[in-house]
């Protein structure tokens, strides 16, 4: 079972944690904002972070001997 706030892929593996109210604030922030910045890019940004959480999470909890 993966860890709570994750989603799993087709392959059962856990790459992502949810999005939080931080994130999609800083999302409808980023995607509203007068400055040109590809809707692509800040997408993509937004995933590779949460992504990233989700190692780091992953990484706290072997760290400390338990299962993820």
């Amino acid at each position: 079972m993966p860890p709570a706030g994750c989603r799993e892929s087709r392959n059962g593996s856990s790459q992502l944690i949810h999005l939080s109210l931080a994130e999609i604030r800083r999302l409808i922030t980023r995607l509203t904002d007068r400055r040109p910045v590809p809707v692509d890019h800040i997408l993509h940004w937004s995933t590779w972070r949460r992504r990233r959480q989700h190692q780091a999470r992953i990484s706290h909890y072997r760290r400390r001997g338990h299962s993820p």
